[in-house]
């Protein structure tokens, strides 16, 4: 699928257990290419690693969606934290450290309501079901999108902990095409129905995997952004709190699917048992989520296992991404197997934060 002006995603878009403490120090020390402005405005290109966005870029893509969205947030309400799990390997998170108390209340009030809900259970029917959305999962709009009636948003992304707490995770060809990487977009987290409850979130830095920027290499197609709000030094896990990284976590594994399909103003969440998937075109094989109603726009959705019914935070093993972008029918949707080289992204742009 195309994307409106550019390459539009075709589809869619724990508890803690210790990292090795070497890889992460190993991925930190990977050089990475420079980046060069790209000719094309939103664009910029590199060789993959980590990919600075122009701050001009990013004002104007922030003034944009600040403008076209309705904000129902003040000051930051105080962040959930993560629970535990014994899902593969978690990359280890610090607990959200709050900065404010006084305008909590649509954070509390969602929290409270999320406490009564039940553990998690496959999905009946296997659908992706209409939902109000949790505060760490969001939609990816750009400003070459136009208008925001299930236009402006294309792809999903969710915060993931970090000891920076300023980090996303989506599907790689959400934000980087043949182009280069687009610096023209904005994540917005609990979005519903036009409405920005926890702010405007613009990207200061992208990173991608050198195989994905040099050819689309599906079993690279992950991305972390490191997000920052326009004129705040506040970072966007004290205000929502973050999912756990979890690599390794095994193929077969209970897991909730969340996503924003880009005809709709509200996500989608489905539950169901993931599965092993291979093809030639796979070095690895990936992870395969059978439930439909996973349309366009669901791209980079969570992948996340051991969420606890109190925050409905857990542990992200996958986006929704990887073979055919994701998968060509709505009802299966694919994401890469989340490993040690996940993990080395994961630790460039914990670097840029």
């Amino acid at each position: 699928m195309v994307r409106a002006g550019r390459a539009r995603a075709r589809r869619r878009s724990v508890g803690l257990a210790v990292v090795g403490a070497g890889a992460i120090a190993v991925a930190a020390a990977v050089l990475w290419p420079t980046v060069q402005r790209h000719g094309n405005s939103g664009y910029a290109q590199s060789s993959g690693g980590v990919i600075p966005i122009p701050s001009a870029d990013g004002d104007a893509a922030a003034s944009y969606w600040a403008s076209h969205l309705s904000s129902t947030a003040s000051t930051t309400p105080e962040a959930p934290q993560g629970s535990e799990s014994d899902v593969g390997t978690a990359v280890p998170s610090p607990a959200a450290n709050a900065t404010g108390t006084s305008t909590a209340a649509a954070a509390a009030n969602q929290l409270a309501a999320l406490a009564s809900s039940s553990p998690m259970t496959v999905s009946n029917p296997l659908t992706g079901a209409a939902f109000d959305g949790v505060p760490q999962v969001g939609a990816i709009f750009s400003t070459e999108d136009g208008s925001i009636s299930g236009e402006g948003h294309y792809c999903t992304g969710s915060v993931v902990n970090s000891p920076e707490g300023d980090i996303i995770v989506t599907a790689a060809h959400c934000v980087y095409d043949s182009s280069g990487v687009y610096t023209d977009i904005a994540f917005v987290p609990g979005y519903h129905d036009g409405q920005d409850p926890y702010g405007v979130w613009i990207p200061s830095a992208v990173v991608v995997a050198p195989q994905w920027a040099s050819g689309s290499d599906p079993n690279y197609d992950v991305a972390f952004v490191v997000v920052h709000e326009e004129g705040s030094s506040t970072k966007i896990q004290d205000v929502v709190g973050g999912d756990d990284l979890g690599l390794d976590p095994g193929y077969t594994g209970l897991t909730q699917v969340i996503g924003y399909p880009e005809s709709t103003e509200e996500p989608v969440n489905c539950t169901n048992y993931t599965s092993e998937f291979s093809d030639p075109s796979l070095t690895t094989p990936q992870l395969q989520f059978d439930c439909a109603n996973y349309p366009g726009g669901t791209s980079g959705g969570p992948f996340l296992q051991s969420v606890d019914s109190n925050t409905n935070l857990g542990t992200v093993v996958g986006v929704i991404g990887g073979y055919e972008a994701g998968g060509d029918s709505p009802s299966v949707s694919y994401s890469v197997y989340f490993t040690d080289w996940t993990g080395s992204l994961f630790a460039q742009a914990e670097s840029e934060g």
